[in-house]
């Protein structure tokens, strides 16, 4: 089953996300060769380097971070010039660039020092990257994200600017064959990831940022016990990088052994329904007998529902002609969430995120899924259609 049902399932997941994320030809750590040039020419780097993967530091970040404030407007005060430092002295030349990260809560201090030469991990630097944008407001509702009778869902650390970087497209996706190099969570982040996130988020589009704002009002419809067992055990791998045949956080799947952990499309479905202790627990599992978006979405006919009455749960699928796609043309499968949204695995997103139905790839939408497993689900009206910025599908 690992070698055709996951190529076969990788390669449509795959396909799609290259061709709509315009994903680079060039292997390695080569492809941020231009962001690099860019950060040099910008003073967030002293000359080209010549070890891509080499891990980014707090000082680089730093700098990084300074130059996205001073682009909105943001800039190092007089005191900031004469703030104490304990492990940066004021004649240190990035000295201006720590205090005001520092005073602007993006960078923390490690036991009361910056440590401008450690290494910085994917986490860290996207949060303080979010933050640096302005999206302050954003991170404190995702990451209190609830359903509308009052449940708390549980969601992993660094998930909010998880959602908010991926979303913003400011990571890289790395070719299949290059999934070793991808790093998540506390793993450090090489400086080529850390000059193209830069790099990215000092040329965005205000009205980009701005539409983030529709996650300070994401609030999930009720769900049953078994619909949250599958939400929260999808949830959990928010953040982690799109992986060619993935379907496990660490390399070691139980399934076969993968270059990183992390998912493809369905493996992330596969994950939240078979491979999750909870449900595996609860056997939510049963049914799903096919490893591909297109054998999910074509095995059982009889759980088939229309995209407007997706509940916490149901499985949704993507093909080009929508409804009319062909069998074995199915390309990219989610998660929903209820009223409007789904989590996924998306190689435009770089990895696992929640993204709004109506705007992520409407055109291609084709139908939902409800596992028989799922039992009774809270009936729920459908919501509006929530606008996001139009960041390319699959």
């Amino acid at each position: 089953m690992r070698l055709s049902a996951l190529i076969a399932a990788a390669s449509l997941c795959l396909a799609a996300s290259a061709s709509a994320a315009g994903q680079t030809t060039t292997g390695g750590h080569e492809w941020a060769r231009p962001a690099i040039a860019s950060m040099t020419a910008a003073g967030v780097f002293g000359g080209q380097s010549t070890d891509l993967g080499r891990a980014g530091t707090r000082r680089e970040l730093a700098r990084g971070l300074a130059l996205i404030l001073v682009r909105r407007g943001i800039s190092a005060t007089a005191a900031d010039a004469t703030r104490a430092i304990a492990d940066v002295p004021t004649t240190d030349p990035d000295h201006a660039n720590f205090a005001l990260v520092l005073r602007r809560g993006l960078i923390r201090a490690r036991a009361g020092l910056m440590v401008p030469e450690a290494p910085v991990s994917a986490r860290e630097t996207h949060r303080a990257v979010a933050r640096a944008l302005g999206l302050g407001p954003e991170l404190v509702a995702l990451s209190r994200l609830s359903t509308a009778d009052g449940i708390r869902l549980r969601v992993p650390a660094g998930f909010a600017a998880e959602v908010l970087v991926r979303e913003l497209g400011l990571r890289h996706n790395y070719l299949e064959t290059d999934d070793g190099l991808e790093r998540a969570g506390t793993e450090e982040l090489p400086i080529a990831d850390l000059a193209a996130l830069v790099d990215r988020a000092l040329t965005l589009e205000p009205w980009r940022t701005s539409a983030m704002a529709a996650y300070r009002q994401i609030v999930l419809p009720p769900m049953s016990p078994t619909q949250r067992t599958v939400v929260e055990a999808a949830l959990s791998q928010v953040g982690q990088p799109y992986v060619w045949a993935g379907d496990w956080p660490t390399p070691d799947s139980p399934w076969g052994a993968q270059a990183h952990g992390g998912f493809d499309c369905s493996g992330l479905v596969w994950m939240a329904f078979k491979g999750a202790r909870t449900s595996a627990a609860l056997g939510l599992g049963t049914g799903i007998g096919g490893r591909t978006a297109d054998d999910m979405a074509r095995e059982a006919p009889a759980e088939r529902v229309e995209i407007a009455v997706l509940a916490a749960g149901d499985l949704v699928f993507f093909g080009e002609k929508g409804p009319a796609t062909k069998k074995g043309q199915i390309a990219h499968a989610g998660v929903a969430l209820g009223g409007g949204w789904m989590i996924h695995s998306s190689g435009s997103r770089a990895g696992v995120s929640i993204s709004n139905l109506g705007t992520y790839w409407p055109s291609a939408l084709a139908w939902g899924r409800r596992p028989a497993s799922l039992g009774r689900v809270p009936a729920a009206p459908a919501a509006p259609v929530v606008p996001l910025p139009p960041i390319p599908a699959a």
